[in-house]
């Protein structure tokens, strides 16, 4: 009887921890850290799960931490894991820093930051 409850357990924190990956970031557009010669269209955040976009936000910062106005979020990729934000392809060159937050459709959370620069 013990060794089926263990097994129950052990199986419960499995599913546990694999609906705890739901909102992880995977990969962001542009990449943390790099230089890029002009910037992209968009900011994308992809994350192992759905976003729930109406709760989740990033912000674009310049190098004195001032904000830059970007576009209206969207969702794109399979079952709305990629998190979008338009930009201003005529952004300055200069190092930026995007803070995000996001929540999953399933109700986790997950947040960060990292940093990039648009050279001329």
């Amino acid at each position: 009887m013990k060794s089926i409850a263990s097994f129950c357990l052990f199986v419960s924190l499995l599913f546990i921890a694999s609906e705890a990956s739901a909102a992880l970031e995977q990969a962001s557009l542009p990449p943390q850290e790099q230089e890029v010669r002009l910037a992209p269209a968009n900011l994308e955040l992809t994350f192992t799960g759905p976003v729930d976009l109406a709760r989740s936000t990033a912000f674009l910062l310049d190098a004195r931490g001032t904000a830059i106005p970007t576009g209206k979020p969207f969702l794109s990729g399979p079952e709305g894991s990629i998190f979008k934000v338009p930009l201003d392809p005529a952004m300055a060159p200069g190092d930026y820093t995007v803070d995000w937050r996001v929540l999953s459709m399933d109700g986790r959370s997950a947040e960060g930051q990292y940093r990039f620069r648009v050279d001329p």
